[in-house]
């Protein structure tokens, strides 16, 4: 069986900073990098997709300095061969390996993204660091 993917679209959704932070405090070392994901099979028309998000947290007082969401659509053909929803919504993949292609794209765009958002402010030289993707993968049971 023959699986085609493809990239379909890249749409940036949220883009906030928190300006009203006192930045000349700034301790870098109490920023904390948060990312997360969903992953949503829809069956019907062939797509997977993907939002991203990444936070950074300032540690004193758990402050929101910036946040930034893409929202990742690909193609992939045909679904039912790969993946199986279960009867509680959840889905399981037959081919890890193509999630992990959509999940890897996803993680660089949305680090992309979000250094290009930052540049000129003062969270500039904050970077989403490289993930392994065993480490966002859902844990298989």
């Amino acid at each position: 069986m023959e699986i085609k993917y493809k990239l379909e679209s890249i749409a940036e959704t949220e883009f906030k900073i928190n300006y009203e932070f006192d930045y000349s405090s700034l301790n870098r070392d109490k920023l904390q990098i948060q990312v997360g994901h969903e992953i949503n099979p829809v069956m019907d028309s062939d797509r997977i997709v993907i939002k991203a998000k990444v936070t950074i947290l300032y540690e004193d007082g758990w402050v929101i300095l910036a946040t930034n969401t893409i929202l990742m659509t690909f193609g992939l053909s045909p679904i039912n061969d790969v993946i199986t929803i279960k009867g509680d919504g959840t889905f399981m993949s037959k081919n890890h390996l193509i999630i992990d292609t959509f999940l890897g794209a996803a993680i660089g765009a949305l680090r992309g993204i979000f250094m290009k958002n930052l540049k000129g402010s003062p969270l500039e030289n904050c970077y989403i660091p490289l993930i392994p993707l065993e480490s966002v993968r859902p844990k298989v049971k």
